[in-house]
């Protein structure tokens, strides 16, 4: 996962593309087209192609990061995030599961570490709030399954849950991504990290 690859250049080219032509979409019909919605400017049609074609060069993320070794043994909708909020979210379950993704993940990585040689590897940290969460897909689309239908960044890269706040440490590679997803999320329970 070089950040600095041909291919992740110009995924992030095309992205920066696709947001400029989002945002020039979004003033259209703020000025002054009240009955005009904003899947009918081209520019919105241009950019929704745009991220059309970053997310079928990245194949599916779905799979490759929730690994099996590292699923939570609780299922996600255990604690509050099934898309149906009569169920509370319940923090002590969150902590619980992100202690033991990230446990499991120490064990696993334990005896490679050593050899692994030290490097600043960069990334940024993302921000996951499930009490904030309306699970409306848009993220799981946008981002080719980087995020899942509720709107929870793969437990590959879960770091810990503090004050009601799943953090996640998403790598260089992944950060186009993973902002395809927040972009499109209405409700803001995913966003970076200040």
């Amino acid at each position: 996962m070089d950040a600095d690859s041909v291919d992740i250049r110009q995924r992030h080219a095309l992205y920066s593309q696709a947001e400029q032509l989002w945002e020039e979409a979004q003033k259209t019909v703020k000025r002054g087209w009240p009955r005009r919605k904003i899947t009918d400017t081209k520019r919105w049609q241009n950019a929704m192609a745009q991220l059309k074609q970053i997310r079928e060069s990245l194949g599916s993320k779905e799979r490759k990061l929730r690994s099996p070794e590292l699923k939570p043994s609780f299922r996600l909708n255990e604690f509050g995030v099934d898309g149906r909020w009569e169920i509370a979210v319940d923090d002590a379950l969150w902590e619980k599961a992100v202690a033991e993704v990230v446990a499991r993940r120490s064990q696993l990585t334990a005896e490679t570490s050593a050899e692994m040689p030290k490097t600043d590897v960069g990334g940024k940290l993302l921000l996951y709030t499930p009490s904030e969460n309306l699970a409306c897909g848009a993220a799981e689309a946008s981002s080719n399954g980087f995020f899942d239908s509720n709107n929870v960044p793969p437990w590959d890269i879960w770091v810990d849950f503090s004050q009601d706040t799943l953090v996640s440490w998403v790598p260089p590679a992944l950060l186009d991504v993973a902002q395809m997803g927040i972009y499109v999320n209405p409700e803001a329970c995913v966003r970076w990290a200040i």
